[in-house]
């Protein structure tokens, strides 16, 4: 019987986000989505204590980061986020990798993502 290929990290991301990054209108806004897909990601990889803290402290840095923002985007940008958790935790519970960096390109017509990961112990 043929062992499935082992899964990289890149094609992880771009399974687990597919649907969110086509919401991106440019390459600049599928980057932005991209990195808030990978904050996502990376809450979802600590133990549940912490996610709850991580969480709390993101949307503390957006709404910094974003200080004209209507009042409704916040609790959009909140609710991507616990849906994208929800996601990468049933997509991929098992996968302990914390993403340091990644990027989104196009090449021939197609977006290509590459990402920089490491394993949490």
């Amino acid at each position: 019987m043929k062992q499935r290929k082992k899964e990289k990290i890149s094609e992880m991301v771009a399974n687990f986000a597919r649907e969110y990054l086509m919401l991106g209108e440019d390459m600049e806004h599928k980057q932005q989505l991209l990195n808030s897909a990978v904050s996502a990601w990376n809450i979802a990889s600590l133990n549940e204590q912490k996610r709850e803290k991580a969480i709390k402290k993101y949307l503390e840095e957006w709404e910094r980061l974003n200080p004209t923002h209507e009042k409704d985007m916040l609790k959009g940008v909140e609710e991507d986020l616990h849906l994208l958790i929800k996601r990468k935790l049933e997509l991929y519970p098992d996968v302990n990798k914390q993403i340091l960096n990644a990027q989104i390109q196009e090449e021939h017509g197609k977006c290509r993502i590459t990402v920089a990961s490491v394993t949490m112990k």
